[in-house]
């Protein structure tokens, strides 16, 4: 059998109504079915374990398999040596260090929220309200520190050295959404996670919050060719995050935001030109000679060039 040239994945993109279903609607069926299940799941008091690992799981086959029959960019199917690399960084990053953090961050902060609870004389988080609310409210609350600290990670030289390992791959797929420094992670999640546990926030928010940002993340570093129409005033998905990370730093500084777009938009940092798409050169313009393997890319930070 012969080899899938670039010109054989195109001719298998779909087309027709399939191809408008994938490229409108895969997403915000995937997405918001992923918290429905996550709700009816916590309704019926099944393990958040459980919950969490079948939606990623889900979520990774439908990506993987579209990826390969409609694709943003044919050529990012193809590997470079880096899929070993990110599976590294994905069970480090995504999967082991988070855990870790969310059980030493629930210890610490369960004693400051009881007493800040004990001093105001009433809970600080609006447990009495509906699911969904208590929902964007975490959203909007862990989103606010984590565009902050993004956006500082591209102006800051030392956090810069962390942060540029998740702009070192050449090609975007949805296995890389996980390629980052593990102090860069521990950084952002925990300024996402402290103020929802600060604030008392229940468990159940923990699993949807969770469920968000894991089918979120899985395709805003896809290689499937969406298009999301409104919703891109509201989610940071694959159609604007391919422009933050160009090669061209004033189209790289722009849509910080990890899993909300809003403050983008409040703060000046949105880009979406209506009269192009995102380039299929993406990576580190002034480092092409980044680490690519996970070692190296670990140890990055303390072999910076010229410092």
């Amino acid at each position: 059998m012969n080899p899938v040239s670039d010109s054989d994945l195109h001719s298998v993109r779909l087309s027709g109504l399939g191809h408008g279903v994938v490229t409108y609607a895969l997403f915000p069926l995937n997405f918001f079915g992923a918290l429905v299940f996550a709700s009816v799941g916590l309704s019926q008091d099944w393990s958040p374990g459980l919950i969490l690992v079948s939606v990623t799981l889900f979520t990774m086959g439908v990506v993987a398999i579209i990826e390969r029959i409609h694709p943003e960019y044919p050529a990012w199917n193809q590997s470079r040596g880096d899929v070993g690399v990110d599976a590294i960084h994905g069970l480090v990053s995504m999967v082991a260090l988070p855990k870790l953090l969310e059980l030493a961050l629930h210890t610490s902060l369960l004693v400051v929220a009881t007493r800040l609870a004990q001093q105001t004389g009433s809970e600080l988080w609006p447990h009495a309200w509906p699911l969904v609310a208590q929902l964007i409210v975490a959203m909007l609350i862990s989103q606010f520190g984590e565009y902050w600290i993004h956006r500082l990670s591209h102006t800051t030289p030392l956090l810069w050295r962390l942060h540029a390992t998740h702009h070192s791959p050449h090609r975007l797929y949805f296995f890389n959404a996980g390629r980052f420094h593990p102090l860069d992670t521990a950084i952002g999640y925990g300024l996402g996670i402290v103020p929802l546990l600060v604030l008392g926030a229940g468990p159940e928010v923990f699993v949807l919050h969770s469920t968000w940002i894991g089918v979120h993340g899985l395709y805003q570093h896809c290689n499937i060719h969406l298009r999301l129409g409104p919703l891109n005033y509201v989610f940071s998905m694959a159609e604007l995050h391919r422009w933050h990370h160009s090669l061209i730093l004033e189209e790289a500084n722009r849509n910080y935001g990890n899993n909300l777009i809003l403050y983008d938009l409040l703060f000046g940092t949105f880009f979406h030109p209506s009269d192009r798409d995102a380039s299929e050169s993406v990576g580190l313009a002034d480092m092409p000679d980044f680490p690519q393997d996970y070692l190296g890319q670990l140890a990055s930070p303390l072999r910076w060039p010229g410092g």
